[in-house]
Order: structure tokens, then sequence, then C-alpha cells
């Protein structure tokens, strides 16, 4: 798999993960409903995310260049600033998809390059 590509995945699994981290405590700033998977710290959709954020970092480093999880980290929390504001309540279920397909994307990938 080519280097950006492999960018573009661990920057999409870090923004979802963004998301799935931040989106309760903003909710309630927002007054926007949260869905029973987002309240508990402990739910595994919460649990995903708490590992794939540092992970996405981690791997596009081992894949590339050590600056690249840099870019993932930062890059990664503006795309889920933008979707948050674009998406507004919605973002939640939009980020409850993304992280496993992602984090399965990321997966195979890092299976496939060793």
């Amino acid at each position: 798999m080519k280097f950006p590509i492999t960018i573009v995945v661990f920057t999409l699994l870090a923004s979802f993960s963004w998301v799935v981290l931040s989106y309760d405590q903003y909710a309630k700033l927002k007054s926007w409903p949260v869905s029973r998977w987002y309240e508990e710290n402990t739910s595994l959709i919460k649990i995903a995310g708490f590992i794939s954020l540092p992970g996405s970092g981690l791997a596009s480093a081992y894949l590339s260049q050590w600056w690249s999880a840099l870019l993932v980290i930062i890059v990664g929390f503006c795309i889920a600033q933008l979707m948050t504001s674009l998406f507004k309540k919605s973002v939640q279920y939009i980020a409850l998809a993304g992280v496993p397909i992602f984090l399965s994307i990321s997966i195979l990938i890092l299976y496939n390059s060793c």
C-alpha cells in the first residue's frame, strides 16, 4: 500500500477517535443528546477510541517517517472539529461506525506490512 493511503487511513482513524473521546463533554455544553454508547467511560467504543488514537500515530510512525505521527494526530483533531461542526448531533453515529471500520482497515494494513 502506498505511503499517502496509509497516512489517510490512520488520520481518519485518529479523527473518529477524537470524536468518540470528546463528544459527550461537547454535547453537554451544547445540550445535544448523547447516545448510550457514549455515556459511560468504559463503553466498548470509548475503549476502542482510547486505544486507536495513540495507536494510529504510532502505526503511522512505524510504517513511514517519525513525523507522520504528529501529522496524523494534529490533522485528525482538525478533521474531528470540522466533522463536529458540520454534522453536529449526528457526528456521534458517524464516529460510532467510523472507529470500527477504520480500526479494521488499520489492522489489515499493519498485518500486511509485517
